[in-house]
């Protein structure tokens, strides 16, 4: 096992687009999973973890970046995280009026009550809409 004290965190974030983010010297990792939110560190024990719809922070030089990650899973092996999701979005990407406008979308939705509205798949696009407003801080 690599030395906890001087080795660095590898994090590989990807999409079926391919790897949407990579670092080295990361600090550290928070992402949620199915059974809740928990840290990553140099020196974490394996594990592979199935994410939720949850912004993924990674701290890395004393900073911290948001990055929207819509399910998927996490997989930690030798210092070295590894996350794989169907939908990976960097903030810089997210297009924050569409966002507000797929949010109120919607919620007119799931406040209609109609029968012919699968409030399943109205549930997700809020959640997604609220998870890309939540990392731009726009919410």
């Amino acid at each position: 096992m690599a030395d906890t004290l001087t080795s660095p965190m590898h994090v590989e974030i990807m999409s079926p687009d391919g790897a949407v983010y990579t670092a080295d010297g990361v600090e550290m990792v928070v992402a949620r999973a199915i059974d809740g939110e928990f840290a990553v560190m140099k020196g974490h024990l394996p594990l592979v973890a199935a994410l939720t719809i949850a912004p993924v922070r990674v701290k890395k030089d004393g900073k911290e970046k948001q990055i929207a990650v819509f399910n998927g899973f996490l997989e930690i092996n030798d210092d070295r995280v590894n996350i794989v999701s169907p939908q990976v979005e960097m903030v810089e990407d997210i297009d924050v009026a569409r966002a507000q406008a797929a949010k109120k979308r919607a919620e007119e939705r799931l406040a209609s009550k109609s029968a012919d509205i699968d409030t399943d798949r109205a549930q997700l696009a809020l959640n997604r809409a609220l998870l890309r407003l939540r990392v731009t801080k726009s919410l």
